[in-house]
């Protein structure tokens, strides 16, 4: 809070933050009770809210249309309630309860509390949602890689041999026919080879990756080519995270022996922690009873591994895990 008040008194401002008396000029950020709280909480949230899909601190606009006047985050009826108050105490549900992370937040949650509590109502210029503030792209080739193996519990050892420490400039063959996804260029020095799997790095350039040596750039399209290799890279790489021992990443509250005529409880908790895990936003129970309904249950049939493994692959095909 200080910084952010010698930031405003620097720009020629005294402005209204957090109950400091003072007026404001030209230079002043918007008067108004919801830009006061998003300046007072951007020192601590703007720097990883500003761009992707959760730009909430790209400006007021922004903050009022993501935020605000979303009953998730902003609960007026049950301010203790809100997300936004749950996350800067530490005690969110989920995998992330606390942002940011690693301490709560220094500032009053009691005037937070306030605000919620007489929270102003929104103003006809801001009904909608304004495609400038909120930025949404498609995750590039090397964000899904690394992304989808850090989130199943993979690296590449389960794909290939990587006893060698160099081995990333020797000639490799996935183990078993693995279905790898590797880029093209990934650290060449002067006189190495590439990583010459011809396969992974073809699988890698249908889906976006940049190929230096052609002078191909990064494409986030999402044609044929790159939905056919994700959907295959999804199906692939959650079965060898279902089938890794003690890999606790895609099963966490249930095994492969757990099926619904008996642990349908168990099953719904661990879609909805899996939800959370790949999406990153606490599903509702709606979308867990469709998935449970639409995909496992179907599936089950055959195996509670074709299941999860269906589960988990309709999680990566999810617009939220595509876009950023």
């Amino acid at each position: 809070m200080r910084v952010l008040l010698l930031l405003l008194l620097l720009a020629g401002c005294v402005g209204k933050i957090s109950g400091t008396p003072g007026t404001s000029d030209g230079g002043c950020p918007p008067e108004g009770k919801n830009d006061e709280i998003r300046l007072a909480l951007a020192p601590a949230c703007a720097s990883c809210h500003t761009t992707g899909n959760k730009p909430y601190f790209a400006s007021l606009e922004a903050f009022e249309n993501g935020l605000v006047y979303d009953p998730k985050w902003v609960n007026k009826d049950d301010p203790e309630r809100s997300g936004l108050i749950q996350l800067l105490r530490g005690t969110a549900p989920g995998s992330y309860p606390q942002m940011p992370p690693g301490a709560p937040w220094a500032g009053s949650i009691d005037d937070l509390l306030a605000w919620i509590r007489d929270l102003p109502a929104r103003g006809a210029v801001n009904e909608g949602p304004s495609p400038a503030a909120f930025t949404v792209r498609r995750l590039r080739a090397d964000e899904m890689v690394v992304s989808l193996m850090d989130q199943l519990g993979l690296g590449p050892e389960d794909f290939v041999d990587t006893s060698n420490p160099d081995w990333r400039n020797q000639e490799f063959t996935a183990r078993g026919g693995r279905l790898f996804v590797w880029p093209t260029d990934w650290a060449p020095g002067i006189s190495q080879q590439y990583v010459s799997d011809k396969r992974a790095t073809e699988r890698y350039e249908t889906l976006g990756g940049a190929v230096v040596l052609q002078g191909r750039r990064k494409d986030v399209g999402l044609g044929p080519s790159a939905v056919q290799t994700l959907v295959q890279m999804s199906q692939a790489w959650c079965g060898l995270a279902v089938d890794k021992p003690g890999n606790t990443a895609v099963l966490r509250h249930v095994t492969l022996a757990d099926k619904s005529a008996t642990k349908a409880a168990q099953i719904h908790q661990n879609i909805a922690q899996l939800s959370l895990r790949m999406l990153g936003d606490v599903p509702a129970e709606a979308e867990v009873t469709e998935l449970y309904e639409q995909v496992y249950l179907p599936l089950e049939p055959a195996s509670t591994r074709a299941a999860w493994v269906g589960v988990c692959a309709a999680l990566v095909r999810h617009p939220k895990w595509l876009s950023y």
